[in-house]
């Protein structure tokens, strides 16, 4: 019986503290992580290699997070999209939508729980 690669996660956030907890949280929980700190940067290794998940702040320098998910759709990959948000009920009118949405602060058992909610729908629409 084949193994499932480990899912890989770019967590992307201007806040450097953010990172490294969410990123080193989400590796002591088996995933593949990787950061950035911007939207661009985000975009350059999104372009360049597979992730599974996209964990992204809303606001950020160089390019946003709502500005990162429209250029997300526009590669025409599966990926699970997850925005963080430091304004409860902050709601993007336009553009694409995320599998999800967590208001900072939030527990990190609550990000494990949609990353794992995330992938097992994307795992069931690509075997639909």
């Amino acid at each position: 019986m084949a193994t499932q690669p480990t899912p890989r996660i770019l967590v992307v956030d201007d806040e450097k503290v953010v990172r490294e907890i969410t990123g080193a949280f989400l590796a002591l929980n088996g995933y593949e992580v990787s950061t950035a700190a911007d939207g661009r940067e985000a975009f350059d290794i999104l372009r360049s290699s597979h992730y599974d998940v996209v964990i992204t702040d809303l606001q950020m320098p160089l390019m946003g997070g709502m500005e990162l998910l429209e250029k997300i759709s526009q590669l025409k990959t599966k990926m699970v999209t997850i925005v963080l948000t430091g304004r409860a009920g902050t709601q993007a009118d336009c553009g694409p939508r995320p599998y999800a949405r967590l208001c900072k602060p939030f527990s990190h058992n609550q990000l494990i729980e949609v990353v794992q909610e995330g992938l097992k729908s994307r795992l069931a629409q690509a075997n639909s």
